[in-house]
């Protein structure tokens, strides 16, 4: 089966170049935040209240799996992909009852990878306002 991608639309107007710059993992939770590349003062922080697992990948890894789908650039979403399977199936199916989602982040240095049935929330912070 073939991984489908769809671009996972964002309510927030985002900067055009983005890069990773800190992720904090606390148990169930994932906070991600990228910074933008022109102004290094913009931080989109990108948070996931529950998660059933991730993965960060340097970009270079996925430089096939990017060039041949052009919706996994950016922010992509899935229902059918390869990782979701395999963490289904690894749990002898048991995840299949809850509607989990791939959720993609392409930024400009890696590929942040999360499986949730809960949609991400955004938020446009400076770096004044970092609480880390």
């Amino acid at each position: 089966m073939k991984d489908r991608y769809e671009k996972w639309a964002i309510n927030i107007d985002l900067p055009q170049d983005l890069f990773f710059y800190k992720m904090f993992v606390e148990y169930s939770e994932i906070i991600i935040l990228l910074k933008n590349l022109v102004d290094h003062v913009q931080i989109l922080e990108i948070k996931f209240e529950y998660f059933v697992s991730y993965k960060v990948t340097i970009d270079l890894a996925l430089m096939k799996m990017v060039n041949e789908n052009d919706d996994f650039r950016g922010f992509a979403r899935s229902t059918c992909s390869g990782y979701l399977d395999s963490v289904v199936e690894g749990s002898y199916d048991i995840l299949k009852r809850k509607n989990i989602e791939h959720f993609v982040i392409c930024n400009l240095e890696n590929v942040i990878e999360v499986l949730s049935d809960e949609p991400a929330t955004f938020r446009l912070l400076n770096t004044d306002e970092m609480q880390w």
